[in-house]
């Protein structure tokens, strides 16, 4: 018996997943549900304060989420694929709070991959708090502080989640917000076994390249990363590999860019355009501005008290620390959900780079097949741990080579 297809579209609060599954499902022609929008209209109340209810009468509570469960299951077992929005756990009154949900999967009866969605923490707060501030979610915050740290705390605690799923046989994916709309579209078609533009099989590719010595050269030469011509390089070489190779679901390391710092390696407080690792134009989300002020009014008044937070240094180097721990991981889980690691100029400025060491290493260790892109002048360059990627001199035939 073949069961329907679900795409799970899960990821913290500010992720946005409304707007994802609604983008994903008028241009893939799927259904598409909000778990969470359902829940409140069982509850009959915003689902913060069902979650809060779960806290205090589990078994009362546990029959509503399972009511709304049991019919959407049945909605999308009608058919043959479905768009899930929903979040694996909750934030509420500092206790992370998993959804109930995630016991019944396994008994569903649909075959089940997970997309986990990422945005750059400094602008998933700045929506929540403009919602709170729009009375779109009137007193969320009131006994709720949502700081940077809690937020990553709670994508961390996700990541758990996300092992436990894997481990149980669920295909899941690590995605970047401020992937370009197309490579969305790629990857869900991907995971729903739709045919897409002509495609009926994908292939996945991780992109590794260098990030931290660039921006630091477009900093010493007191140039914007977001208009710094290494930086505007790369990324026009994944939208040409992405534009060539129409099977091709190209992950990008940059589609998430939180560790800004300044001239002494502090994290940023003020995040600006030009501090941004450049992304494309054509997002999913259109209401990215900046500069965003972590200790800006707004966040005092709705979201967290800025002086006892960000206001302090110590705070802010433990945000920042863990961030690089999150960078780590999640450049590591783009490897191994990739079924191939693309090396864009390994070499850069004749040296080597830590970050693509390390995520090549990777690669070879799960045999995955290792591009290497290297100009004709970086390639006399000799690092043995190297040895085991395919060399090619330029992007015509990378593209060749990957019969694009």
């Amino acid at each position: 018996m073949r069961h329907a297809r679900v795409m799970l579209a899960t990821g913290v609060t500010g992720s946005e997943l409304g707007v994802l599954a609604e983008y994903l499902s008028g241009r893939l022609g799927v259904p598409a549900y909000k778990f969470e929008e359902l829940v409140e209209e069982e509850f009959k109340a915003p689902i913060f304060y069902a979650v809060e209810l779960l806290m205090v009468d589990r078994r009362r509570v546990l029959d509503k989420f399972r009511k709304v469960f049991d019919y959407l299951i049945g909605e999308v077992r009608g058919g043959e694929a479905a768009i899930l929005a929903l979040h694996l756990t909750y934030h509420r009154r500092r206790h992370i709070v998993p959804n109930p949900v995630l016991a019944w999967l396994r008994g569903a009866g649909v075959e089940l991959s997970v997309v986990y969605y990422v945005e750059d923490y400094y602008h998933a707060l700045l929506r929540v708090a403009e919602r709170v501030a729009r009375g779109s979610t009137p007193s969320v915050a009131r006994g709720q502080m949502l700081d940077p740290l809690g937020l990553l705390y709670w994508r961390a605690a996700d990541q758990s989640i996300l092992a436990l799923l894997e481990a149980g046989g669920v295909e899941t994916y690590v995605m970047g917000n401020k992937h370009p709309g197309e490579t969305h579209l790629r990857l869900a078609a991907h995971v729903l076994r739709l045919e897409y533009r002509g495609v009926e099989r994908f292939r996945t590719a991780y992109v590794s390249h260098p990030i931290t010595l660039v921006k630091r050269r477009a900093v010493r030469e007191g140039k914007p990363i977001n208009r710094f011509r290494d930086a505007l390089e790369i990324e026009g070489f994944k939208e040409k590999l992405s534009r060539n190779c129409r099977d091709l679901i190209v992950f990008s390391p940059t589609s998430i860019d939180e560790l800004i710092v300044d001239e002494r390696g502090e994290l940023k407080k003020v995040v600006r355009e030009e501090d941004r690792w450049p992304f494309p134009s054509n997002v999913v989300h259109r209401d990215y501005r900046f500069p965003v002020d972590l200790e800006d009014e707004l966040f005092d008044k709705f979201l967290y008290p800025v002086k006892e937070t960000v206001g302090s240094t110590g705070y802010m180097r433990v945000v920042k620390s863990l961030i690089e721990a999150q960078i780590e991981s999640r450049d590591l889980s783009y490897v191994t959900q990739a079924d191939m690691v693309i090396a864009y100029r390994p070499t850069m400025y004749n040296t080597l780079h830590q970050g693509v060491e390390t995520e090549i290493r990777t690669a070879t260790a799960q045999a995955k097949p290792v591009y290497a892109v290297i100009p004709p002048d970086e390639a006399e360059l000799d690092y043995k741990l190297f040895r085991f990627w395919y060399q090619l001199g330029g992007v015509d035939e990378l593209l060749h080579a990957l019969h694009c």
